[in-house]
Formats: structure tokens, sequence, C-alpha cells
């Protein structure tokens, strides 16, 4: 019997080859899958941020002419997204200074070469940003989650619900989230001379028009001010109360110790999400001092910096979370964090990172985020957590006796574990009902034509979080 086996990057095809056929029909689902149809506006044209080639200049806005979509295909018209840091790289052509790798002296080798006849990110045309919130213009004739109209958050992460970890509980391992290679994108729109462009992650926020696929979209029913939306939506949001709240890698308990660890927005949400979840002490570490007192404002206890902490960061964090009492038959810790049951900090969330450029304000310690990093493990408490969520840049040492036996629980932390279609409804909940404070991270907002402008404070740290609206 033969059987015919359809590759994920077949499917993530489907809908362009669909298109590409004739089937460029788009359902207008007022109910019933399929009830009504239009045809796709191949004119339609829009403006949006392409990257290509390398240095400082590789993004510029053009404008735009959109295919026509088939299949699974979604239509965003874009309301507002985040600037994300990770991104400042791949937007700005700042390419971050490695150094050398340890003891040989030899500059760090060159990435190997793409196999024959596929190309390289960097030489296709792309439309970068990591999600988005919008209205939904146009859809696909086999898209069911979303109808023309709805308001949507296009997610950082994907959620097929049928690939084995979306199966097991895992949607923010969604497999689907490792098809975004050269050979994997299909082109959603053509430049003026006839170039093909592609959605990056096939998101594309930064461009007045996302088009992308139905596992990467949300629907959200909500009035929220769109910059608002935009701001809780974001990938660090969601990876932040993800980490804090969602409770899918471990829980925070009531009247728990937190420590977060770098307080970026993915950060600054984690602290707010610990403060949702009730964590009695809420301890913000970060060296840049205004992002300091904000972690203070949305819900932060105490406040610490790393460079005047130095090596003693770890005892400061002990010292905090050591509980009223020592007596062990009254309840008590231990006030040596390396002994069981010792102080530390019930859940730690990680988020310092990397820099990409050393930031005009404030320096952390360690660039490369390495030494947070190894802090955040060691404040932990014997029998605590730890969710780990940043890009470090280099090789982690540990105690061995404290990773084998130090009954610290490690949670890696995609997307802060958060299930997209699941817990982004729920994040949306916290900002209408006032829990989650997005104006106070969303520091600058600018429209697309000052894209750059903003990104590069996002990239020298001068701004917390960057919103571009559409």
């Amino acid at each position: 019997m033969n059987e015919k086996v359809l590759s994920r990057r077949g499917l993530l095809k489907k809908g362009a080859a669909a298109a590409a056929a004739g089937a460029g029909a788009l359902v207008a689902q007022g109910g019933t899958a399929g009830a009504q149809s239009r045809a796709a506006a191949p004119s339609r044209r829009f403006r949006g941020w392409v990257s290509r080639g390398a240095g400082p200049g590789r993004t510029t806005l053009q404008d735009l002419t959109l295919r026509s979509i088939g299949g699974r295909q979604v239509v965003v018209r874009t309301e507002a997204t985040n600037l994300c840091y990770s991104n400042v790289g791949a937007v700005l052509g700042i390419q971050p200074n490695l150094g050398a790798p340890p003891n040989t002296g030899q500059p760090p080798a060159a990435p190997p070469a793409p196999p024959a006849g596929v190309p390289r990110l960097q030489d296709m045309a792309l439309i970068q940003g990591h999600g988005g919130v919008g209205v939904v213009e146009a859809v696909g004739p086999e898209v069911r989650r979303v109808q023309v109209g709805d308001r949507v958050c296009v997610s950082g992460t994907p959620q097929c619900g049928s690939c084995y970890q979306c199966l097991r509980g895992r949607a923010d391992l969604c497999q689907f989230l490792g098809r975004q290679g050269p050979g994997d994108l299909v082109p959603i729109a053509d430049m003026r001379d006839g170039t093909p462009v592609y959605a990056n992650s096939h998101i594309g926020g930064l461009a007045e028009l996302m088009v992308t696929f139905e596992e990467w979209v949300v629907p959200v029913f909500t009035k929220a001010d769109a910059v608002d939306l935009g701001m809780v939506c974001s990938c660090v949001s969601v990876a932040g109360l993800g980490a804090t709240t969602s409770q899918v890698l471990a829980s925070i308990g009531p009247g728990a110790t937190v420590a977060v660890v770098g307080c970026g927005p993915l950060g600054l949400s984690a602290v707010q999400g610990a403060r949702i979840a009730g964590a009695s002490t809420i301890i913000a570490i970060d060296p840049i001092r205004v992002r300091r007192e904000l972690a203070m404002k949305v819900g932060a206890t105490h406040l610490l910096d790393p460079n005047v902490e130095g090596e003693q960061l770890v005892e400061r964090v002990r010292v905090l979370t050591s509980g009223p009492n020592d007596r062990l038959w009254a309840g008590g810790r231990n006030p040596g964090g390396s002994r069981p049951g010792g102080a530390g900090a019930d859940f730690v969330v990680e988020a310092a990172g990397a820099a990409t450029v050393p930031p005009k304000l404030e320096a952390g310690p360690d660039p490369t985020g390495v030494l947070p990093l190894r802090q955040a493990y060691e404040m932990t408490a014997p029998g605590g957590h730890i969710v780990t969520t940043s890009l470090t840049r280099g090789t982690l040492s540990l105690p061995a006796v404290m990773f084998t036996i130090g009954g610290r629980t490690h949670h890696s932390g995609q997307a802060g574990g958060a299930n997209p279609m699941r817990d982004i409804p729920r994040f949306v909940e916290l900002l209408d009902k006032g829990q989650y404070n997005a104006k106070a991270l969303a520091t600058m907002v600018v429209p697309i034509e000052r894209m750059r402008e903003a990104y590069e404070e996002v990239a020298y740290r001068t701004t917390v979080t960057a919103i571009m609206t559409g």
C-alpha cells in the first residue's frame, strides 16, 4: 500500500502553491468556513521595512505589492508591533562583538555555508518583526481559526495543535517554530523591481500588512488601545507573563519569593506576573536605574544593582529571602544557600541576555550574559525553580554538586512556556481588567516612518520598549 507523506515544510508552502495554481480565493467567514469567498486584490499596495544584504543600510522602507494568498494564509492589517531587542542586528545591520573563543586567540569561525541551491536569509528580501496585533483583512479557504474583521495577535510562537509538542502540552515548542529557514519561507509580496519579498519567521511585523499562517494567529476579543494591546501581546510580554503565570513550566505559589534578573520588557512583564500570581517578595535586578525604578512601579518589592552588589549579589538575594526565622522545627530555613532547604528565591526568572551593542545607559558587569545567568541559578533556593528566557552568548559553568543534587529545577523558557491560544487571551484579560500595566512599559511609540529611529533607541537601551504603529 502506498502512502503519501507530506512534510511540514510542504504544509507551510501549501498556501502559496495553491495561490500560484490559481486558488487565490479568500474566505470572508461570516458563518461556516467557505460560505463566502472573494478574490484577492493582487494590486494591493502597502509599505514595509525590507531587510536585505549587510551593513547599517540593509533595512529600508519600501512600497510593496501584495501577492494572492491561499490555503491557511491570513492577511492582517497591522495596528501595532513591538520592536524586539533580539532583532536589533537583523534590522540595523549591527553585528555583535563576539570576541575570540576562550584560550585560542583566534577570531570566531564563520557560520557554515547553506546547502547548494538554498539561499541565505541575508540575501533574501525580508520583512523583519516578531509579531504584532491587527485586524484580519483576508483569509485563505482553509482557515478556521479567525474570520475577516477579527482583531488578532500574530504570535511570535505558533501553535498548530497537531504536532508532537502541541499534543503533549508544550505549544511553546510547536514544531512549526523550527520551519522558518530560507527554504521554508514563501513570497508574500513584490518590490517595484519585481523582487519577491518574504515575511521573516512567517510574521513580518514591520509593515502595514502582515501575511502569516493560521497557526501564528490568535483571535483576541477586546477594545483595548492598539499600543497597549501590542505591548501585552508582544513576544517579550508573553514570555514574561508566560514564565510566571501560565503554570506550564512551574508555578509561583502564594507568598513565594521571586527574583527577576534583567528588567527589560520581558523581565518587567515577569515582575508583573509574579505580583499577579501572589508573590510576597519580588526582587528586581538590573544595572539600569530607570528600569529598576520602573520595576518598583509595576510590582517589585526590592531593587538590586548588579554593578553595586558585585560578587555579593547572590548572597544579597539569599538574605532578602531567608524568611522570619531559621528554626527548622518551626518551619524556618537554613540561612546558607548551599544547604538543603537553604535560603534563596523560590522562583527565579532570568531575562538578562547578551548585549548586541554596548548600551548608552549603565552597562551590566558581563555583556555576554553568562555571569547573570550563573548568578540566577545560584540564587535559586534548593527546591526552587529557575526559568531562563534570554539569548546568552558563551558557555556556562556551574558548581557540579549544586547542579547534580542541589535541588534546583531548571526550565528552558521558550516563550516562557506560554500556550499561545490559551494564554494570550488570558493576558489580554489581565490588560482589560487593569492588572497588567502596558502603558508603563511602552516607553516609545512611533509611526512606521520612524521605525529605524526607534530601533536605535532599543539597541542602545535608551528606551524600555518601542512600539511601531501601522
